[in-house]
């Protein structure tokens, strides 16, 4: 599996037009050997080993306690919340996350892509993460400032998005799900 890297979020994006609109966003993509569907790889994403210690802080901090089965539910459709997040968007290759003061987001993507040389053809998915901060009006200067703790932990952020979206690539070269 390739490593994680940073990318431009692709046009057409609900991440691009978070981008577009003012708001920091970051992008990531891995590009995996196998088929993969939008809801395998939301399933997969909110349930790595990785991903339930921040489920497992959030439930303490936040009291926003949630599932294996809430995060496959969440994949499916058939929930939109999930933990401290609800769906702003949602379409059969994207979803889109907000946390409940509208001030981050987080957003995944699976694109299958089809390799063929005169020999062979092969399935494989480029999945996408990424995340968006919406910046504050500075009631001093009236300007919109994302604020020192953003740029304090913004290295630390990029680190753990990489580490997530391989973790989920991980997880699913290990075990397909059967959803």
């Amino acid at each position: 599996m390739s490593m994680a890297v940073p990318i431009e979020p692709p046009e057409g994006s609900l991440l691009l037009q978070l981008r577009r609109s003012g708001s920091y966003a970051d992008c990531y993509t891995i590009q995996l050997p196998i088929a993969v569907t939008q809801a395998e790889y939301v399933e997969a994403f909110y349930t790595t080993p990785l991903f339930k210690a921040e489920r497992f802080i959030l439930h303490l901090l936040a009291r926003k306690p949630s599932s294996d089965q809430d995060a496959k539910d969440l994949a499916l459709g058939k929930k939109d919340s999930f933990a401290m997040w609800r769906v702003a968007e949602r379409s059969p290759e994207q979803l889109l996350l907000t946390d409940q003061t509208g001030r981050t987001s987080s957003w995944l993507m699976a694109v299958p892509e089809r390799t063929s040389t005169a020999t062979t053809a092969t399935t494989a998915t480029r999945l996408f993460f990424g995340s968006a901060v919406t910046a504050r009006t500075n009631t001093r200067t009236g300007k919109q400032e994302l604020g020192s703790a953003f740029h304090a932990l913004l290295g630390l952020h990029k680190l753990y998005s990489r580490h997530l979206l391989q973790a989920a690539g991980a997880s699913l070269l290990a075990a397909p799900p059967a959803l």
